[in-house]
């Protein structure tokens, strides 16, 4: 085959107007992961009123899903995703979500609350994210950073949306029909899930890692490796714990990730502990959504230019996102002062989240990118397990979310500084590497 006819090949669906369509659809399926991870924040109120238990108990709820869900995309996630290929691992995941929600909907003990709304879910999620991010990568070359950015657009929308029919539907049905309500959101993303077939210019079976588009343009497609070999690329590669910028990226994707989850599980009980209507209360998160949406859109914009480097736009906007947090302590009863903060930080966090993957690629590759995330959402479980109890925690012993918010402002600028350190190495090792070759 000719480099001319495979170029064309590569050109067929790669960067085509069926990329943009697995956009729409990878979106869709981050549309109802967010609407599952975000619904602790939005239900709090009911569960302390028909469970009576503390909040810190209740933060267990969302600290056991997301660990799970970190864990999870870590230990089976990647794995599976590069051994069956990203449709199968999404609907599954979203059939096995959509299963524990709707079970959830029926219990009134605290205990089969933990199983049926956090851990059933939590494995459940942790097969959508992966496949949801690495599908778009292998669909995108030349624009990737927008179309990253612009898929992860789902999570923030998810903010802006749900929140708003999810309070609504509680306060006419009640809480357990909300859930439900949700599993059918979840099944509906099934369909979307159903698209993520693996990108044909690949040339590769479903249990291969995804190689870059560049490379497929200078060599002839390559067969599968088959016996022990390929069982072996299925597997955690612990190997990229050597890179040091990764290990740095790593403490400070976990750090950010649950500071930045801490005020948006709080944001709404806040703004009714201090005074402000159930109902406009729900406002605050459709400010925060809205504002993440443009925020990740905007940082794929910016991220796509050659003259932007996305480390240093990432560590800008987790730095605000911390500054911010600390300064929405004088919120006060102000319903317009909690919407502008939630605001600013869904458009800083946005930012940051929408690069999230790009980064990876930036600092291990495309080849490497499914056991990437893999690990990081494994190293991000350690701190989630304990984020969430923590923050409820601080509530519980000063009746007041100065403490929470304060802890979360400080961790976020910390994780800033350890973005620019991994900057700074993996620019040091990539000039080594070209000095050498």
């Amino acid at each position: 085959m000719t480099k001319s006819k495979l170029t064309r090949n590569v050109r067929k669906f790669t960067d085509s107007k069926f990329s943009w369509i697995i956009n729409v659809m990878s979106c869709s399926t981050l549309y109802a992961l967010s609407a599952n991870i975000i619904t602790l924040g939005i239900i709090l109120p009911d569960f302390i009123h028909h469970f009576q238990v503390s909040q810190s108990k209740l933060g267990m709820l969302g600290s056991v899903k997301l660990a799970i869900f970190d864990l999870g995309s870590g230990l089976l996630g990647g794995p599976l995703t590069q051994k069956y290929g990203c449709r199968v691992i999404a609907m599954s995941g979203l059939m096995l979500a959509a299963m524990g929600t709707l079970a959830a909907s029926f219990v009134d003990d605290y205990l089969w609350l933990m199983v049926t709304f956090s851990i059933i879910p939590g494995f459940g999620l942790a097969g959508v994210f992966i496949p949801s991010s690495v599908i778009v990568h292998q669909y995108h070359n030349k624009r990737r950073a927008l179309a990253s950015s612009a898929t992860s657009a789902g999570l923030g929308l998810a903010t802006f949306t749900f929140p708003v029919i999810m309070s609504l539907a509680i306060a006419k049905l009640g809480w357990r029909f909300a859930l439900v309500m949700l599993a059918a959101i979840e099944m509906q993303m099934v369909a979307a899930a159903m698209m993520f077939m693996p990108n044909p210019d690949l040339r590769v079976k479903a249990t291969q890692t995804p190689i870059q588009q560049e490379d497929l343009e200078d060599q002839e497609p390559t067969k599968p490796v088959e016996g022990k070999n390929q069982k072996h690329k299925c597997n955690l590669d612990i190997s990229l714990l050597k890179n040091p910028a990764f290990l740095l990226f790593i403490a400070a994707f976990a750090l950010a990730g649950n500071a930045g989850s801490v005020y948006l599980s709080f944001a709404i009980h806040r703004g009714i502990f201090q005074g402000i209507d159930r109902i406009q209360a729900s406002i605050i998160m459709v400010v925060f959504g809205s504002c993440s949406t443009g925020g990740r859109i905007g940082a794929g914009v910016l991220g796509n230019m050659q003259c932007t480097k996305n480390n240093s736009l990432s560590a800008a906007c987790v730095f605000g996102t911390g500054i911010v947090t600390c300064v929405s302590l004088i919120a006060g009863d102000s319903l317009a002062l909690h919407s502008v903060f939630a605001g600013l930080v869904g458009l800083l966090s946005g930012g940051f989240q929408g690069l999230y993957s790009t980064l990876l690629v930036d600092l291990v590759g495309l080849k490497q990118l499914p056991r990437a995330m893999g690990l990081v959402q494994m190293i991000k479980c350690l701190v989630t397990a304990v984020s969430l109890p923590i923050a409820g925690h601080l509530f519980d012993s000063t009746q007041n979310y100065e403490a929470t918010y304060l802890l979360s402002g400080v961790t976020l600028i910390f994780s800033a500084g350890l973005l620019v350190l991994s900057g700074l190495i993996n620019r040091r090792l990539s000039k080594e590497l070209d000095e050498f070759n």
